[in-house]
């Protein structure tokens, strides 16, 4: 029963999620005005915003106009139901604004430097003994990701990238940052090359990178040991 309820919980985060992940990149007040939906505008009744439930029941479909609505909404709802039941009271804040802070950057390709400090502060809650390994983590996520991004004169990084591996290092210090980031250039580099070898992309083609290092910041959370 706890777990259906934490789930429940999850699945209501991940709507208000995805309420922010929609109407924030395009200037829309996140928590003023009814739901509507993104095809037809039509504004949606309770019954068509069930967490999870609505989305099957009308199977994928606006109830209004008939047009498929994105497998985003079905899956961070799932996600954060998901992430509720198994991870720690304490990691749920940072579960859920790292959950979208990647989506939205992973669908618009904007990384908002608000929800950024809001992570900083959830990991500052959760972790009052800040040492000088957590400082170095945030000097090694701002070196690596900001070198690459001067380097590259800003081509291969975005500004928003550096701000997410500013709090990567905050949350998880030395030496985990390193694993964070390693993962995140491995798993980024083998979507890449999956991308140009099906030619969805070209190599100049811009892909968001802070969803791989959000992914490999939380690898590198979860494992008991480090690869470095």
């Amino acid at each position: 029963m706890m777990n259906f309820i934490l789930f429940a919980l999850g699945a209501i985060a991940g709507s208000v999620a995805n309420a922010i992940i929609y109407r924030l990149p395009r200037g829309v007040s996140w928590y003023k005005g009814r739901s509507f939906c993104p095809s037809c505008n039509h504004r949606l009744s309770f019954w068509d915003l069930v967490p999870v439930a609505s989305y099957l029941a009308l199977r994928g479909k606006c109830r209004y106009c008939l047009l498929p609505i994105a497998y985003r909404y079905l899956f961070v709802e799932l996600f954060m139901g998901v992430g509720f039941v198994l991870s720690p009271l304490s990691n749920l804040g940072i579960l859920w604004i790292t959950t979208v802070i990647a989506v939205m950057d992973w669908e618009t390709m904007l990384v908002s430097d608000w929800l950024v400090a809001i992570w900083a502060i959830l990991v500052l809650i959760s972790n009052f003994d800040i040492r000088i390994s957590n400082l170095y983590g945030i000097l090694i996520g701002i070196g690596v990701i900001g070198g690459i991004w001067l380097i590259t004169k800003k081509k291969a990084m975005g500004s928003g990238d550096i701000g997410i591996a500013a709090v990567l290092g905050l949350w998880l210090g030395f030496p985990k940052i390193i694993n964070a980031l390693w993962f995140a250039f491995v798993i980024g580099g083998i979507y890449g090359a999956y991308l140009l070898l099906t030619r969805q992309a070209k190599l100049k083609t811009a892909v968001p990178f802070g969803p791989f290092l959000i992914l490999g910041g939380w690898i590198a959370y979860t494992l008991n040991y480090g690869i470095f």
